[in-house]
């Protein structure tokens, strides 16, 4: 491994925004460094394989290749293509949260609780106020 692509993973392992970055960063300096497959897995507590594909990423994508991939995690209920049936019922129904949910129920043909549409109108005022828009 180079001295630029120690350097590289160094700042990827001190910067990266998620913890798994971070620790492929960390996992690929220990590897240059001589520590073997078996090591590393313990060391991280994940599987050899697990270690052998972060490798096989690193070789593949660089830096690029060791983030993670979109995609993960639940996917949200309501959407922003929902937005303007919410808006519709939540300005007809405004101080009855609940109406305005069981009416997007209805619309939308999936279910979600208050806690749900609460949680998304609070962001979308969020958003708007840190000047994103909708």
């Amino acid at each position: 491994m180079s001295e630029a692509e120690k350097i590289t993973l160094q700042e990827g392992m001190k910067n990266g925004k998620s913890h798994l970055f971070r620790e492929r960063c960390h996992c690929l300096l220990l590897s240059a460094d001589g520590y073997g497959v078996k090591d590393l897995a313990e060391v991280f507590r994940v599987s050899q394989i697990t270690i052998y594909g972060w490798l096989r990423r690193w070789e593949k994508g660089g830096l690029v290749g060791l983030r993670d991939l979109p995609g993960r995690g639940r996917k949200p209920i309501l959407q922003s293509a929902d937005l303007p049936q919410i808006k519709l019922r939540v300005q007809q129904n405004a101080q009855q949260l609940k109406l305005a949910r069981e009416k997007l129920k209805e619309d939308l043909k999936r279910d979600f609780s208050d806690k749900t549409l609460r949680r998304y109108l609070k962001n979308l005022v969020a958003d708007i106020k840190d000047g994103a828009g909708v």
